[in-house]
């Protein structure tokens, strides 16, 4: 296929930069950002697939190598990291996500389905680990059997006022900086109708009855969901603490702007190539975005298909005029029939139009009829699955992904979440542990959907998803060697770094 010339212009920055790194005296003078060294690289570039060295400058990768390669010049903000010997991935790329709601399931905390105590406390400390300093943790469910201590959700939420009901809706809890927003301490009087209840030495305990509840209450927002910077950065907080660098955003609800200004912050730590609605194509087909921004890109469009013949003509039209515009459109379709549209409609259009490169996708591609499995390899068409989405009650999935392999189909992986965790881990060992087994990939082949495949579908495959000089420096630390450890102990692999352009985004330390 050829490049669009956007394509090209990165590939040749691409070559420029390691130009002029090679000339800088073989090396010796050029003064990284990031080392990373002792690491089992798996690069993902057949070209040079294994290495212990990465060095970065500039966001990007400069050279992959093993530990005898030429001397480097540390400065001042070097930053060595010593792998230990860990396994060192590209960073996955998420090819179908619904990115804010992401960040909303942390703003109402259900605490119904907590059996003990120490679940209603992790519960807490997995929230606190995403959401934004200051914000407050809102929700309920608690009982007397599943409520830990005052003293240890204080510890486990000291930055987060924490404000939730009890399983009636009549009483709540309120954590120390709750009640300091409120003002209650141990002088503080019980309203008429309400109860403070304290411990022995007459301080709050946090448990609040009756009138009293709205002591609190009227500090604590009704509706944290509508602030939706605080919902993406939640998100992104979540995306970078399962390894995910990248993330195509299928929510169709035109937050690029948004997310530029997020990263203008400092808070956006996930690159993510965000899709408007087809539907509303009538609006956006005068100004179609440029797609050369490092971070937030846009150029997709994102639409629904039900399988209803009735609805072909318009899904048809609508693909075809965005497409003479030079969008890539995307299509949900579940089931054979819905499939089968889609592939038609694509199939039509790519005749139609002009020639070029357009990355038509499937999203979810699920129950397909055999008949179209063909299709998918003949036509070029992308079929962006979730391994993890569809699979049984044991995790392994269940779509035909070898039979699609073998008829040189286009793959990327995702999970669209929030349907699911957005864990990449989980995907592969789906896709590992595929039921039937005959439609099993290897752990390479899943890593690779996962990274290159998930790039390719966003035209993003000059920029990440190998390690190789002239990328992104999105990388993952992992705890275990996945290509190697039974399949069943992929989803207990730990994240222990996430590095984007450099910088590290998140560190399980």
């Amino acid at each position: 296929m050829k490049g669009s010339g956007v394509e090209f212009f990165r590939r040749a920055v691409g070559a420029l930069l390691i130009g002029l790194v090679v000339a800088v005296s073989g090396f010796a003078q050029l003064i990284p950002d990031l080392v990373i060294t002792n690491a089992d690289v798996r690069t993902m570039d057949a070209r040079n697939p294994r290495a212990d060295t990465i060095v970065v400058a500039g966001g990007r990768i400069v050279a992959v190598g093993k530990k005898d390669s030429p001397a480097w010049t540390d400065g001042d903000r070097t930053v060595r990291i010593d792998a230990g010997g860990r396994l060192v991935l590209p960073g996955f790329d998420d090819a179908h996500v619904h990115f804010t709601a992401i960040g909303r399931q942390f703003f109402s905390l259900d605490l119904r389905p907590a059996a003990t105590p120490a679940e209603t406390l992790a519960k807490l400390e997995f929230y606190t680990r995403f959401l934004p300093a200051g914000r407050w943790i809102l929700g309920g469910g608690w009982t007397a059997a599943n409520l830990p201590s005052k003293e240890k959700i204080d510890a486990a939420t000291r930055a987060h006022p924490v404000f939730l009901y009890d399983a009636t809706g009549r009483n709540a809890f309120a954590n120390a900086l709750a009640l300091k927003f409120a003002r209650i301490d141990e002088a503080t009087k019980d309203p008429p109708g309400g109860a403070i209840e304290r411990d022995a030495a007459g301080t709050p305990s946090g448990i609040l009855t009756g009138a009293a509840v709205g002591l609190v209450r009227r500090f604590a927002p009704l509706d944290q969901t509508d602030d939706t910077a605080a919902l993406a950065e939640t998100a992104s907080s979540y995306a970078a603490a399962f390894g995910v660098t990248s993330v195509q955003d299928m929510s169709a609800d035109d937050n690029a702007e948004l997310y530029r200004r997020l990263l203008q912050t400092g808070k956006l730590k996930t690159r993510i190539y965000d899709c408007a609605s087809l539907s509303e194509w009538a609006k956006t087909k005068r100004d179609r975005p440029k797609t050369d921004d490092p971070f937030v890109r846009q150029g997709c469009l994102k639409g629904i298909a039900d399988g209803d013949a009735d609805s072909t003509r318009g899904l048809s039209d609508e693909i075809a005029a965005a497409d003479k515009a030079g969008w890539q459109v995307m299509v949900h379709a579940i089931g054979p029939r819905a499939v089968a549209q889609v592939l038609s409609v694509f199939e039509h259009v790519a005749r139609t139009n002009d020639p070029r490169d357009r990355r038509f996708r499937v999203e979810h591609a699920h129950g397909f009829r055999p008949a179209d499995l063909r299709r998918f390899g003949n036509s070029e068409i992308i079929a962006s699955v979730q391994p993890a989405l569809f699979a049984d009650a044991a995790g392994r999935g269940l779509d035909p992904l070898r039979s699609l392999i073998d008829v040189k189909a286009t793959l990327a992986f995702g999970s669209d979440a929030t349907m699911i965790p957005i864990d990449p881990l989980a995907g592969i060992a789906a896709a590992v542990e595929t039921n039937p087994p005959r439609q099993r990939l290897s752990v390479e082949e899943a890593v690779g959907l996962y990274t290159k495949g998930a790039a390719f579908a966003e035209f993003a495959e000059n920029e990440k998803g190998v390690i190789a000089p002239g990328r992104f420096a999105d990388l993952v630390i992992l705890s275990d060697d996945i290509f190697s450890i039974p399949p069943a102990r992929i989803r207990q692999t730990r994240v222990l770094a996430t590095i984007v352009g450099g910088r590290v985004v998140y560190s399980a330390d």
